[in-house]
């Protein structure tokens, strides 16, 4: 629907919806714009609050994955695109998952991972949240492969 609007001489605001037509005070103008403004930001801030949330369960996942046995790990990496690993170990707090990720990585596939790890240094939030969506079937995948492999240890002791 196409929407006009006309400034009328006397002051009054026009706005026509097809066969609708308003006419209303610079006033009612004024406040219908802060209303709908009002409307925009709480919708953004329920979203950033949404993103918010969503970045500290990721965080609390990289941060558990960083303590996943490493024959589990070196299956994980390779299935991550640059972003999606990258983005992983950014979450987890401190340097132990990047280090860990380097351990379990060949030579060739840990340089490729240094340079991604640095070019890839600007990545927003509501990138991050999209890429660790995009790799909880597989770090699902992983956490049962994860249990399997703890519940053999159990039975061997």
């Amino acid at each position: 629907m196409d929407i006009e609007i006309h400034k009328l001489k006397n002051g009054e605001i026009r706005l026509d919806f097809g066969q609708v037509m308003l006419h209303l005070s610079p006033e009612v103008i004024k406040t219908l714009q802060q209303v709908v403004e009002k409307r925009l930001n709480m919708s953004g801030e329920a979203e950033r609050a949404a993103i918010e949330k969503k970045l500290t369960i990721f965080r609390d996942l990289a941060n558990k994955l960083a303590h996943m046995d490493d024959r589990v790990l070196q299956k994980v990496l390779p299935q991550l695109t640059p972003e999606q690993l990258v983005t992983l170990v950014r979450l987890s707090e401190g340097d132990y998952f990047y280090r860990k990720v380097l351990r379990n990585m060949s030579k060739t596939n840990r340089r490729q991972f240094e340079e991604d790890y640095a070019r890839l240094n600007r990545i927003t939030k509501h990138q991050a949240v999209i890429y660790m969506e995009q790799i909880i079937p597989l770090l699902k995948k992983a956490a049962q492969e994860q249990k399997a492999l703890e519940a053999q240890m159990q039975q061997k002791v």
